[in-house]
């Protein structure tokens, strides 16, 4: 109800005002409203000036917020990107060892497992892609289910970027080779045909260093623990 008697009294007054306008316009006294129209004008004309002003200062400030996230983003995926790239290209072999360095691997994996390998030809390779070279070492082996598993575990598990693609097994039928397989495996890795991380980044010696620091703290840390246990 208060509410209702306010809102018809400013009609009220609303109207009262235009009657009065009316009236003196009617009389030719319009002049008695003319400075207060400029006034009222001026004020609108401003509001709008300093609305389209603010609302401009408004759009540019959420177009720079924009462009400063983007860049943020860019920014974050950059230094993901460089990390990944840091992390797993020290990884992979140098092109100038492929002659050797699949071989030399996997001889060293027979070797921990106290198996004796057999080679199947040389090493193959695939020059095809134009990013890295790929080669592959057949290799037989005699070895039993357990043993075998235990073999491919610890190849999969290895740092080193090498995998068995393939393998099959035909059971051994000598009296003396019961429970042993004739296993044939292929063995792969790939070879970078460049290395491009030194070239791209202006600090990665400087990472090198400090990760290669870092790693020979952690292992002086944990050769410590041991001496102490």
């Amino acid at each position: 109800m208060p509410v209702n008697l306010k809102t018809n009294k400013i009609v009220e007054n609303l109207k009262k005002g235009f009657q009065d306008i009316q009236t003196v316009s009617q009389e030719g006294n319009f002049k008695l409203f003319l400075k207060q129209f400029i006034a009222v004008l001026l004020i609108f004309l401003a509001f709008r000036f300093l609305n389209g002003k603010f609302a401009e200062k408004i759009s540019n400030y959420e177009g720079q917020m924009d462009a400063i996230r983007v860049q943020q983003t860019s920014e974050r995926e950059y230094q993901s990107n460089k990390k990944k790239l840091l992390d797993l290209e020290p990884q992979f072999p140098d092109i100038s060892a492929k002659n050797e360095w699949l071989l030399s691997l996997t001889l060293g994996l027979f070797k921990e497992a106290n198996v004796t390998p057999q080679m199947e030809g040389g090493q193959a390779e695939d020059t095809s892609n134009a990013s890295y070279t790929a080669t592959s070492l057949r290799v037989n082996a005699e070895m039993g289910f357990d043993q075998f598993a235990n073999f491919l575990a610890q190849v999969e598990n290895s740092k080193d970027f090498v995998k068995i693609s393939e393998f099959s097994l035909e059971k051994m039928k000598e009296a003396d080779k019961l429970g042993m397989n004739k296993i044939s495996m292929k063995f792969n890795t790939i070879f970078p045909k460049e290395k491009i991380a030194k070239s791209l980044f202006k600090d990665y010696d400087k990472i090198m260093k400090e990760r290669e620091a870092a790693a020979k703290a952690a292992k002086q840390q944990a050769e410590n623990k041991e001496v102490n246990k």
